[in-house]
Formats: structure tokens, C-alpha cells, sequence
């Protein structure tokens, strides 16, 4: 597992930089598709959105790799949830990366990531890639 370093206290690089720049696990085709540089995939991505008093449960579980029990966490609305879990990965499992962010509009709109950034390659990804296709509904 590769984990994204902390860039101030508390706050973590966010997890399309650290696939696109840092890994450089994905090349982009075109304007619009980015594809897998060994296995030619498109990456899929989603967010999951969870209520504030969720949050210290999520990054527990996050924490401990149960992706299982994030399942089991109730989910909250898109644009109503400032919590989220990002995910991006292939459908072979070669790459699966997974980070829980935070939106804060009132600070102009950014995004900090409150868990470093974890990405799964090869057999670690093909691993889990069944529970965490699931997160994305």
C-alpha cells in the first residue's frame, strides 16, 4: 500500500494528484479519458457521502482498511454532506485508490483530505477491488 505525506498538520495531499503527479499511475488519452499505463483501463471514480457525526467512524474504518464496514455506514446526500470518501480504480483491480476528504466551502471552496491518500496496486487491488467497487453505487 502507498500513502499519501502529510502537507500541513492534519491535512494530506489529495488523491488525484497524488495518482496523476506523484505515482504517475495514469496517462491522459485525449482531453477527457486517463487511462491506466500498463493495463490501458479507464479509471472509475465516485464519492460517498456521509453526515458529520459519522465522520471519526469513517476515518476509523478507513484507518483499519475495513472497507466492509464503510458499507455499513449510513450514506447522506451529495451536496448536503461536507464528508466524503473519493474513490478511483479500475475494474481489474491493478490500481485502487481511496482517500476521505473534506469540503469547506467556507474556506473558499477547497478540499482537504483528513486521511492520507491509500492506493492498492496489483495484488493488494485485485484484493479488494469487489468491496470497494461496491462503495460506488
Amino acid at each position: 500500500m502507498l500513502q499519501s505525506k502529510e502537507i500541513e498538520n492534519g491535512e494530506y495531499h489529495d488523491l488525484y494528484t497524488f495518482l496523476m503527479k506523484d505515482l504517475q499511475l495514469f496517462k491522459r488519452k485525449f482531453i477527457f479519458s486517463l487511462k491506466h499505463v500498463e493495463t490501458g483501463e479507464s479509471q472509475k471514480c465516485f464519492f460517498r457521502y456521509f453526515e458529520r457525526p459519522y465522520q471519526q467512524e469513517l476515518i476509523r474504518l478507513f484507518n483499519e482498511d475495513d472497507f466492509a464496514g464503510i458499507l455499513a455506514l449510513p450514506t447522506g446526500e451529495e451536496g448536503k454532506c461536507a464528508t466524503q470518501l473519493e474513490g478511483r480504480y479500475v475494474k481489474s483491480g491493478k490500481l485502487v485508490g481511496l482517500q476521505v476528504i473534506e469540503a469547506r466551502p467556507h474556506e473558499g471552496g477547497r478540499y482537504v483530505g483528513l486521511t492520507p491518500a491509500k492506493v492498492f496496486v496489483d495484488q493488494e487491488g485485485e484484493k479488494i477491488v469487489g468491496v470497494v467497487s461496491k462503495l460506488h453505487k
